[in-house]
């Protein structure tokens, strides 16, 4: 038994020894968080809303996760409002101004 017990301890060592890679197939990699200094903040006056993430439903019950918490459409974070959200970013509006929260930089270049 104590023999069994050092192989097991032996041969589970030589597992976690080797690095384990992902390869994404030119994709996204899920274990990189969206959020972070990759993600856009807002131009012009910072309300100190952050996107860090959006669950994108067609059919009207999308969320965006703002500051750590999930937010649907007119509902308040702080002093905005969310007015839109669509899959790649969310439009806030702060004091009457829209202001617009990008998922990610490349997504913003490719729109303007």
């Amino acid at each position: 038994m104590v023999v069994g017990v050092l192989l097991l301890i032996l041969v589970s060592s030589s597992f976690a020894a080797s690095e384990i890679v992902y390869d994404s197939g030119k994709r996204r990699d899920p274990f990189v968080p969206l959020t972070g200094e990759e993600n856009v903040s807002m131009s012009g006056r910072s309300s100190g809303v952050k996107l860090e993430g959006i669950i994108y439903d067609p059919g009207e019950r999308s969320m965006a996760i703002l500051n750590g918490k999930t937010y649907l459409k007119g509902e308040a974070v702080g002093d905005a409002t969310v007015v839109k959200i669509l899959k790649d970013h969310v439009v806030i509006s702060v004091d009457g101004e829209e202001k617009t929260l990008w998922i990610r930089e490349e997504e913003k270049i490719k729109v303007l």
